[in-house]
């Protein structure tokens, strides 16, 4: 695209000197107004394409980082628990407040004391629209990061089973919706929207 964007600029710059002297010389100016507006339209569209991967780029850089960084803090999960001797309700509210620290940049944490299930749901932020570009267009995953997203997920609910016991999942939510995108449960994948 930046080479669309350059030819175009090049374009625009030797058609707007063409047009002024066929205007002045010949008097004519229909063609040459037609390519200052066929140059005009390659910069945009130049342009706008490199706007758009930058985006993308920025999208996948921070996915890739809040991946990398809740990966780290799933380990700390279990020094949490471990120093509590406590009943099991208290170490499912400890596991809660180590959670919303781990994934507080990718959105909030919840816990359903009923399905025994740790919900995360995206913020409306670069995080959500990652998210969502993953469930429009699955061919985009790995260049998002979900595979290492997925993966700290697992991780994280392998050390929930260590420190609660079994049947405990975590659930990453879709972006606007309250239906999961991506469970694990005892350390296992159970569901993926994403293929």
């Amino acid at each position: 695209m930046i080479f669309l964007a350059i030819f175009g600029i090049l374009m625009l710059i030797l058609s707007a000197f063409y047009l002024v002297n066929s205007w002045q010389q010949y008097g004519q100016w229909k063609w040459a107004t037609f390519l200052v507006i066929i140059s005009l339209a390659m910069t945009v569209v130049g342009g706008y394409g490199m706007y758009e991967n930058h985006q993308n780029e920025a999208n996948n850089k921070t996915t890739s980082q809040t991946a990398a960084k809740t990966s780290t803090s799933a380990i700390s999960l279990s020094g949490a628990a471990n120093q509590m001797n406590a009943n099991q309700e208290t170490k499912e509210n400890a596991i809660l407040g180590q959670l919303q620290k781990a994934y507080g940049k990718l959105g909030t944490v919840g816990f359903d004391s009923q399905s025994k299930t740790y919900q995360i749901k995206p913020a409306s932020g670069d995080e959500a629209k990652a998210l969502q570009a993953v469930l429009d267009d699955n061919s985009q995953a790995n260049q998002i990061g979900w595979p290492k997203l997925t993966k700290s997920l697992d991780e994280t609910s392998s050390q929930l089973q260590k420190i609660l016991g079994d049947g405990y999942s975590l659930s990453l939510i879709q972006p606007n919706s309250d239906q999961p995108m991506y469970t694990a449960k005892d350390g296992q994948e159970t569901y993926s929207a994403v293929k």
